[in-house]
């Protein structure tokens, strides 16, 4: 399921160069039909070595517009898609979808959900905080309270796995808050 195919991975080499020229790195890229057209989505954040500051907690809307008009005409001149298409850029967001295990170390301590591929204790959905990562191994305290429990899983089993956004720490600047979610779409 998280596995790049040979379009994501040359959409990935192409956009990075004019990525960090701008300070930011591609957090996550889907690809999926919308009616006759291929629409590609990325996600982008800050880079590793770009300073979170009060000011700048996030991706702004006008870096989206910027990286979507740069990555539109790319694609163009590559000739990646032989029929239309639609690219919408955009920031992670609030409740951030994970692409690779190492993107989950930062958020230790948060509430996240994942959905496995296939159910494990007879259920496919699991939220509780995020208690370690270790490699691809994630372990989740599920269902806190009086029923809470451990519940370890691999990255790979899992079909898709979100942070829940944690509103007083967004408020108080906590990880992950601040960011702008703006979308940008060009449609060639």
């Amino acid at each position: 399921m998280h596995q790049k195919s040979a379009v994501t991975q040359k959409i990935s080499e192409l956009v990075a160069p004019c990525l960090a020229s701008m300070g930011l790195a591609l957090w996550g890229l889907e690809m999926a039909q919308s009616g006759r057209r291929q629409l590609v989505r990325l996600y982008l954040d800050l880079a590793p070595d770009t300073p979170r500051t009060p000011e700048r907690q996030g991706v702004t809307v006008d870096e989206c517009a910027t990286v979507s008009r740069r990555l539109s005409a790319l694609l163009d001149v590559e000739d990646i898609f032989h029929e239309p298409y639609v690219l919408e850029v955009s920031s992670p967001g609030l409740g951030r979808h994970f692409f690779a295990p190492g993107q989950l170390a930062p958020f230790i301590g948060r509430t996240v959900e994942a959905k496995l591929t296939v159910p494990q204790q007879g259920r496919k959905r699991f939220r509780g905080e995020l208690t370690a990562v270790d490699g691809s191994r994630l372990t989740v305290n599920v269902d806190p309270g009086p029923k809470a429990f451990l519940f370890s899983f691999d990255f790979d089993e899992t079909d898709s796995i979100r942070l829940i956004p944690a509103f007083d720490a967004i408020s108080e600047g906590g990880a992950g808050g601040g960011a702008s979610s703006g979308t940008s779409e060009v449609t060639p």
